[in-house]
């Protein structure tokens, strides 16, 4: 038995070893991303600072690690040197660029410092999985859910980054396991327990808001297909346990909005809310009800606020969506379900497949809804909003199917479950293997692998701005820095990593030669340009790319996400009659 454990216990050693180690590996040489500089800005404020002026679209949590690992650095602060009080406000943009670019270290530094936390957390998940599988299938169960999610490009993709997404995942599938738990043995200990998780979660990722009504559905869904059914009296301590639950979230998320505030006056608090409510456009009836709860508590009104924006931005979308070479202001329905068919790995598409077929009764039982009611919500949560541009913010659904199909598939399969369980996470690793370094970019073989899958996706699917390093890398070797104009957009400039080479400007002619475009930019290029820079910028990256139709020719591709183009001069004008 000892001998037993020891094994499960390297197995999972390795397994974590691995999600770390490919998690490094290529986030060193990724590039910041298009929202990372702004996150890590925004967190260094919460940790360095005390105050919460930026940001609120995103709970402070995961920012606030960030935040923190600069503390070795001895980073300036992001309002130190700014004149006079809320400088953050009227000093944005230059409190922004003098933190950011004018610090102790460069730009891109504090941003690898900031990151560093973040595969550590993927960790955490792997352990989670295999934890919560373990639970409710025992070893076999464990370690597959380990393995598959270990070797998720997906996961690996985004664990680099400073994000909220998988973090989402490592407290959301937290919280659920916990919740469980406490529902089947209805001590007070696993209801706080599970509470405290759920507040964490909350403090990560606005969608963790559909846990809430997980707690008190828990015990009545236990009452009617647990096995054994409970009675009434341990239905009625289930309801109470919620209730303790759901106290003791509320505690943990008001003391991580607290510490965020520590610093930060009342009516600073309420001059944020109001501010952030009216640039998103909220009915002044909305603003002021909302402004009137910062009153109240600054800590609740700051998430409040925040989750009413973010409702807000997903019913207005961003402006562009792209989806199978379309392009809309609306949203698509089938985004979400198209994207976790394309970019998930077949070990998982085909472990997912089989735990859904062989599942049986066993689906409708208490374990196995109390995992997969969760991943549903969030799924159709996904599909109902106007905001697609990744399937990063699915990443929870994938931790929970790896521990409801393992404990699934270890009861139906039987003998046949550690073969069956060691060709799915071999499969998974090869997946993996074969992605990497560009987990980003990566598709699947039934979407046709990157090249194909980028005609049905893109953004953070694709192309979040990881590769510019890599670009940087490339056009010295090639010695083509000095000649080539990079399209292609970024956490960074353009330019910052290939200093010599030129960028688009809107008011330049369009001149031969040699262009590094990023996919963002072919999918959506004209949209997101005029959205970000103005209309004179999507008109010109409209030409660009109109011309690189009719009289470009590809050179090659850098990463997953940039591709070189040769743009010829102007088409030979047709021979007079």
């Amino acid at each position: 038995m000892q001998s037993v454990r020891l094994r499960e216990a390297l197995l999972l050693a390795v397994l974590c070893a691995v999600a770390v180690g490919t998690t490094l590996a290529h986030q060193r040489d990724d590039s910041p991303t298009i929202d990372e500089p702004i996150h890590l800005f925004a967190g260094h404020e919460t940790a360095a600072e005390g105050t919460y002026w930026l940001n609120l679209e995103h709970p402070p949590l995961l920012k606030l690690l960030a935040g923190a690992a600069l503390t070795p650095l001895g980073a300036r602060t992001p309002s130190q040197g700014a004149p006079g009080p809320h400088a953050l406000l009227r000093h944005f943009v230059d409190c922004y660029v003098t933190w950011l670019y004018r610090n102790v270290a460069p730009a891109d530094v504090l941003v690898s410092s900031g990151r560093r936390p973040f595969p550590f957390l993927f960790a955490l998940l792997v352990v989670t999985a295999w934890g919560s599988a373990r639970f409710l299938g025992g070893p076999g169960a464990g370690l597959l859910a380990a393995g598959l999610v270990a070797l998720e490009p997906n996961l690996v993709a985004h664990a680099g980054l400073i994000h909220t997404d998988v973090g989402a995942a490592l407290t959301m599938t937290g919280a659920v396991i916990l919740a469980l738990t406490a529902a089947e043995k209805g001590h007070a200990g696993w209801w706080a327990a599970a509470g405290a998780a759920l507040g964490l979660a909350l403090a990560t990722k606005f969608t963790a808001v559909l846990l809430v009504p997980l707690l008190p559905l828990l015990p009545v869904l236990q009452a009617g297909v647990g096995r054994p059914r409970p009675g009434a009296r341990h239905l009625a301590g289930g309801l109470l346990g919620s209730l303790l639950g759901l106290a003791a979230a509320v505690v943990v998320l008001w003391g991580v909005y607290a510490f965020c505030l520590r610093s930060m006056p009342s009516k600073d608090a309420e001059t944020a809310v109001r501010l952030f409510l009216s640039e998103r456009e909220a009915p002044p009836a909305t603003v002021a009800r909302l402004t009137a709860l910062s009153r109240f508590s600054p800590p609740i009104g700051h998430y409040v606020a925040g989750l009413e924006g973010v409702r807000l931005l997903s019913r207005a979308g961003r402006g562009a969506n792209y989806f199978r070479g379309e392009v809309s202001e609306k949203d698509f329905p089938l985004y979400f379900p198209a994207a976790f068919l394309l970019k998930t790995t077949p070990a998982f598409l085909l472990f997912t497949a089989a735990a859904l077929l062989l599942g049986g009764r066993e689906l409708f039982r208490f374990r196995s809804l109390a995992l997969l009611l969760p991943a549903a919500a969030v799924m159709a949560a996904a599909m109902a909003s106007h905001f697609n541009i990744g399937v990063r913010h699915i990443l929870p659904v994938y931790a929970l199917l790896a521990v409801a199909g393992a404990g699934l598939l270890v009861q139906r399969l039987g003998r046949l479950f550690p073969a069956v369980a060691a060709a799915l996470v071999l499969g998974s690793g090869v997946s993996l293997a074969l992605a990497h370094p560009g987990e980003i970019s990566y598709f699947n073989v039934f979407a046709g692998g990157a090249d194909g899958g980028a005609r049905w996706l893109s953004d953070s699917n694709v192309d979040w701005g990881q590769d510019m390093k890599r670009l940087g890398v490339f056009l010295r070797e090639k010695g083509w820095e000095d000649s080539t104009t990079i399209v292609a957009y970024a956490g960074l400039p353009m330019n910052y990593f290939s200093p010599r080479a030129k960028v688009l400007a809107p008011d330049s002619p369009l001149a031969p030669g040699r262009y590094a475009v990023g996919a963002t930019v072919e999918a959506i290029g004209p949209s997101f340009a005029a959205r970000i820079e103005g209309p004179a910028m999507g008109r010109k990256i409209a030409e660009l790319l109109a011309a690189l139709k009719s009289r470009g020719r590809r050179l090659g591709r850098v990463g997953g996400s940039i591709t070189i183009w040769e743009l010829s001069g102007e088409p030979a004008a047709p021979a007079a009659r």
